[in-house]
């Protein structure tokens, strides 16, 4: 659903409620933890999220439209089954990310649950803890030999 919203509105930053929170996802939620330093998550695999409670909508949407961001909020009335336009803000600036997620190294981490593992992605998240574990080693030995 989140999906169509996006092609739909092209450009716009889509708020959608799920329960007590609102949800952003792909590159809208890239731009979110850009812009605003929102934590990013896994929804499904290679796809990232942000949440927050519903509470704190108008302070998000406070900060898009003093960055002069367009967004546009919709409700979803469960009862009702309805999807409703809250709020629909153009702003100067529009979302032209390209990429949905934040980073592959990251994702394959956290989705692992929804898909089937991919020894090639295993491999190279390997490979990823192994360089960070000894950058700092390296580095040292690297910096102790210079000043020999």
């Amino acid at each position: 659903m989140m999906e169509l919203l996006q092609k739909k509105n092209q450009g716009k930053i889509i708020f959608c409620n799920t329960g007590n929170f609102y949800i952003v996802i792909g590159k809208d939620a890239v731009l979110l933890n850009n812009l605003l330093g929102l934590k990013v998550s896994c929804i499904k695999p290679e796809v990232c999220k942000v949440g927050f409670p519903i509470n704190s909508l108008e302070k998000y949407t406070d900060l898009l439209i003093q960055k002069r961001y367009s967004y546009i909020v919709y409700y979803f009335d469960q009862e009702k089954e309805e999807l409703q336009i809250l709020e629909d803000y153009e702003g100067k600036h529009k979302n032209d990310l390209k990429d949905k997620n934040m980073n592959c190294y990251i994702c394959s981490k956290n989705t692992k649950q929804y898909k089937q593992p991919d020894k090639y992605m295993i491999a190279l998240s390997k490979l990823y803890e192994k360089e960070e574990q000894n950058y700092p080693k390296e580095s040292k030995e690297k910096h102790s030999k210079k000043k020999k």
